[in-house]
């Protein structure tokens, strides 16, 4: 996967982060005492680019390890009883094309943005039930707001999982063929010759 790929990856996930935690945050400091109200427009971007990519990368982490616990395992076990199994399948297809790496790296990230999405959507619900609780806005009509704000985040978790398992369980039959394929054919990638 390239670089940039996995950067811009890591930056969507941790726009979700930054915002649940940006909502944690007016909940209890309240908003007069945010820091970033007085802040200029675009300078401040420069300064928090760095902190939603690690946001991201916090947020995906969390989301493979609660993923992994809840539901990859036996979305897995349909296709690979054994994790090992997979592995070596994965590192078949990757290693003899890579046609067929690109794709599934093309997937990984689709699968990656949709699980961050899914715990991030999820937080932010939260967040906001927390930011209505904390009554950090009383503008008339906050309270609607924010409820239907939060049902919208609950639903966008919910498309988001059901992305990720579709997208999963594709990935699966994709790796399991591919490499059964393989192995049938002894397939290997031309070597490309500079002229």
């Amino acid at each position: 996967m390239a670089t940039t790929n996995l950067f811009v990856e890591l930056i969507v996930i941790g726009v979700g982060a930054a915002c649940w935690v940006t909502l944690f945050m007016l909940g209890l400091i309240g908003v007069e005492s945010f820091p970033l109200q007085a802040a200029p427009g675009y300078p401040i971007l420069v300064f928090l680019l760095p902190l939603v990519y690690l946001l991201g990368i916090i947020s995906d982490r969390m989301a493979d390890m609660l993923f992994d616990k809840l539901f990859s395992g036996p979305l897995r076990a349909r296709y690979f009883p054994d994790r090992r199994e997979y592995q070596d399948a994965r590192r078949l297809v990757i290693s003899s094309s890579s046609r067929l790496a690109n794709m599934h790296d093309y997937g990984r990230t689709r699968i990656r943005i949709c699980r961050g999405w899914a715990l991030n959507a999820l937080l932010i619900a939260v967040a906001l039930q927390f930011v209505l609780r904390a009554q950090v806005f009383t503008t008339p009509g906050h309270e609607a707001a924010v409820t239907w704000g939060a049902a919208a985040c609950v639903l966008l978790s919910m498309a988001s999982w059901w992305s990720w398992y579709t997208l999963c369980s594709w990935e699966y039959v994709k790796i399991y063929e591919h490499a059964e394929f393989l192995r049938q054919t002894s397939y290997q990638e031309p070597l490309k010759i500079a002229a």
